[in-house]
């Protein structure tokens, strides 16, 4: 019987691809938690024993249905359209976990969830999940889930719920990364430059950073039916991905029923105008 072991939202912004004097120089002479607080990620990781990877990647927009990566194996090499300076000519190279992907659209189909397990070799691959397995993968089979950009809040829940059926029918012992950002405005491209360094001084408002530290504070207690309840109202500062990589991921975790701690291993950090962080939900 399948197990979710671990679950972390995790922050994939694209500087921290770049190299470390590059990041440096774009954090006023700082480079940014995101990167180096990877080694405590990795070793909960380790201490999780997860064998599989699961990444509600908020890069990858689908529109009239939930779409999971189902092939067998991934092998390519990516450029960023968004920002080729940061990620080019990237050859990546890792399994699926079609088991995993197949049983969640069989229990789709007996439930009436509009989703599709596109086994296709050809189907792109974002930094979403692409930034997210640099830094952490080791040997995990990797399936990324996409953000149905027409779902509502209780279909990303829902999706979820379902996810964690599909893991406890297999022998997959699963992380799950919400891979995104918190609110994501980006400032203007005449000032945005002068933005760019990880003090979260710079995050695009002062009411959005008093957000996600609300948000922040919330998990640290547990109490995600109040994240879920506040949804609303958070989502008019323009959360990464409609928020949906977290409501996914909490959705498999039990949604308005879960109580799992969030413990920071990032700090909150800015990224040209958005928030960032690293937090890993103790299960």
């Amino acid at each position: 019987m399948g197990e979710i072991v671990a679950a972390a939202l995790f922050g994939h912004q694209p500087a921290i691809m770049a190299p470390e004097k590059v990041r440096k120089l774009m954090g006023r002479g700082c480079d940014t938690t995101l990167v180096t607080s990877i080694p405590a990620f990795r070793a909960r990781l380790d201490a999780a024993g997860a064998d599989t990877f699961v990444v509600f990647d908020t890069h990858w927009l689908t529109t009239i249905e939930h779409v999971v990566a189902g092939a067998a194996h991934f092998r390519g090499t990516f450029t960023s359209e968004e920002l080729p300076t940061l990620i080019c000519d990237y050859p990546y190279d890792y399994p699926g976990a079609p088991a995993l992907a197949a049983k969640v659209a069989e229990l789709a189909v007996n439930d009436g969830v509009r989703l599709t397990n596109s086994t296709s070799r050809n189907l792109p691959v974002h930094y979403a999940t692409l930034n997210l397995l640099h830094w952490l993968r080791r040997d995990e089979r990797v399936l990324s889930v996409g953000v149905c950009q027409t779902g509502e809040l209780h279909n990303w829940l829902a999706l979820g719920e379902l996810l964690a059926r599909a893991v406890s029918a297999t022998d997959h012992r699963v992380a799950l990364f919400a891979s995104g950002g918190m609110s994501h405005r980006f400032w203007p491209m005449d000032v945005i430059l002068k933005k760019g360094a990880w003090d979260p001084a710079n995050v695009h408002s002062e009411a959005a950073r008093l957000f996600d530290h609300r948000i922040l504070e919330l998990w640290g207690a547990g109490d995600h039916r109040a994240v879920i309840e506040l949804y609303p109202e958070y989502s008019a500062l323009a959360p990464e991905g409609f928020f949906a990589h977290y409501l996914m991921m909490v959705g498999a975790l039990g949604g308005l029923g879960c109580s799992a701690k969030g413990v920071a291993l990032s700090e909150y950090e800015n990224a040209v105008g958005t928030g960032q962080a690293h937090v890993w939900f103790e299960l």
